[in-house]
């Protein structure tokens, strides 16, 4: 009879695992359990207007291409390079049905209890009638994710609960708390003019805006990082990083006329330009405690409605008065009469409560999805990238999954001892993260130590130098990985958007670098880059 896994969770990053588990895996029954009824994922019924966050090129499956990295000639900067309403779904929905994934899923199916049961695991499951089973299964990956369940805020104030809660709201003086991508969207979506709401977003300190449109020839920001770039130590990029980014708020006129884009860009009224300067530049300059090379918000639309005064940047509240908080980087207060309150603080994992028996959480898995007990136990999709997107992450997590399951990659030894290391550099990095709640990532460096064990690391040897040069400077994506679905066409089409002086200037800090680092090996150099956007 043979073995089989069970997949906890079908939104992105169950169904890829679910893909690769089919291609990895031969004679193993895979089957996955997903509570909803439908497979679109989280972001596949958003609100009206959603954008993602990341461009289509970058967050698509390397084994599901569907876009390239284009950009929109003409018109106006209006998102086409990235995921607009249901376009994410629908992508997702077209690449279950390339490969038929959806008879794998079982769907309307909530898993209620994962159990030991000598080497194998118990899963007992109710099914949308209400009867409850329960199956053997040899391994087990979780791909729940986070669920969207706001850690509360100790102000006195109702609080808004679920999203159809939040698009209703109406004439109406509501504060949202925190600093994070889901704050931000949150208060730019209470803060729609006919809403006639007065908005308010709470901070303890500044946050890191990064532009989805770069003014440096007005693309997408994700298209101007590349991996020559990435292979800057983080200590000597995050001190440029910050000077330059400083910079572009500062002079974004004359980066546009340095490197003119033939797009057409939005005219608004210099009294909104410049209060969007003003806060854009307070923000950045008061991330405090390492938040710039941490945090990155790039839900920079909400920096309209600050400049158009839709939406006031505030402090935190002041503890033991209800309806008092800071100013804003000021020890000094103001008094909102808030009606509602929008907790934005961050997210929870709730896996844990599916062992009864024995603990399992997420400091307990290496790299964020291996555990360090049971040899048949996994995660796919709890990594957050600081920047980055969290699907092409997952697809690498299954990827080295699968690949352990299959026998193709060793279990890594000594496995307690390179968790700790882990966790401490963790603890040392993400001072500000609950790590028990996520896993950080600095995404391309971790995703290259995913690679690395698979051996699909783009190496000079490999490519040769022109391919292995032009994946250097072209947009950094984990389509370039030499798995089995790297197409080397794929490179010599690319397009590479920074500037040639601009690469120039990063490969003499490159140099520097090198020649500041001395004979370090190479391996620990690379463990050591990061993923935080300089540009």
């Amino acid at each position: 009879m043979g073995k089989r896994l069970a997949i906890i969770g079908a939104g992105t990053a169950g169904l890829i695992t679910v893909h690769h588990a089919l291609r990895r895996l031969p004679g193993w029954e895979v089957r996955a359990f997903h509570r909803e009824n439908h497979l679109r994922g989280n972001w596949g019924n958003p609100y009206p207007g959603f954008v993602s966050t990341s461009t289509r090129f970058t967050t698509q499956f390397s084994a599901f291409r569907r876009f390239d990295s284009s950009v929109a000639p003409g018109g106006k900067q209006d998102y086409e390079e990235f995921f607009r309403e249901e376009e994410y779904g629908n992508y997702l929905e077209e690449f279950v049905a390339s490969s038929s994934l959806d008879s794998h899923v079982s769907q309307e199916t909530e898993v209620l209890q994962v159990q030991r049961e000598g080497k194998q695991w118990r899963v007992t499951y109710r099914k949308k009638n209400g009867t409850t089973e329960e199956e053997l299964f040899d391994a087990v990956v979780i791909a729940t994710g986070l669920t969207e369940t706001p850690r509360p805020a100790e102000v006195e104030v109702p609080v808004i609960g679920s999203i159809r809660e939040r698009e209703e709201v109406r004439n109406r003086t509501v504060v949202v708390m925190g600093g994070g991508e889901s704050a931000a969207d949150a208060a730019n979506r209470l803060a729609i003019p006919d809403r006639q709401n007065r908005v308010y977003l709470s901070l303890r300190s500044g946050i890191r805006v990064s532009p989805r449109y770069h003014p440096i020839r007005g693309v997408p920001s994700d298209f101007l990082r590349n991996r020559l770039l990435l292979s800057i130590d983080p200590d000597l990029r995050n001190q440029v990083g910050q000077k330059f980014v400083e910079a572009r708020i500062r002079h974004r006129e004359r980066f546009e006329r340095l490197f003119p884009s033939r797009r057409k860009k939005l005219a608004s009224s210099y009294p909104v330009e410049a209060r969007k300067r003003h806060w854009d530049l307070l923000l950045t300059k008061t991330s405090k405690d390492l938040l710039f090379n941490t945090f990155h918000n790039k839900s920079d639309g909400f920096l309209d409605a600050v400049g158009e005064e839709r939406i006031q940047i505030i402090g935190p509240p002041v503890e033991g008065a209800p309806n008092q908080f800071r100013k804003f980087d000021s020890d000094e207060t103001l008094t909102v009469d808030a009606d509602l309150l929008l907790p934005q603080l961050g997210y929870e994992n709730h896996f844990g409560r599916l062992f009864s028996e024995e603990k399992v959480s997420l400091k307990d898995f290496y790299l964020g999805c291996q555990h360090i007990d049971h040899e048949n136990l996994f995660l796919v999709g709890f990594a957050r990238p600081i920047i980055g997107n969290i699907p092409t992450i997952s697809e690498q997590q299954a990827r080295y999954v699968t690949a352990t399951l299959a026998g193709e990659i060793p279990r890594p030894n000594p496995l307690p001892e390179l968790h700790a290391a882990d966790r401490a550099a963790l603890e040392k990095r993400f001072t500000r993260i609950d790590l028990d709640a996520v896993y950080p990532v600095e995404m391309f460096p971790y995703c290259d130590r995913l690679a690395r064990a698979l051996k699909t690391l783009p190496t000079r040897q490999a490519l040769g130098f022109r391919r292995w040069l032009k994946v250097q400077l072209a947009p950094a994506t984990t389509m370039h990985y030499l798995d089995d679905d790297f197409v080397p066409a794929e490179i010599d089409r690319e397009v590479i958007y920074t500037p040639l002086v601009l690469n120039g200037l990063l490969g003499l800090i490159r140099a520097f670098d090198r020649l500041r680092s001395g004979s370090a090996p190479p391996q620990t150099r690379q463990d050591r880059r990061t993923d935080n956007n300089s540009l």
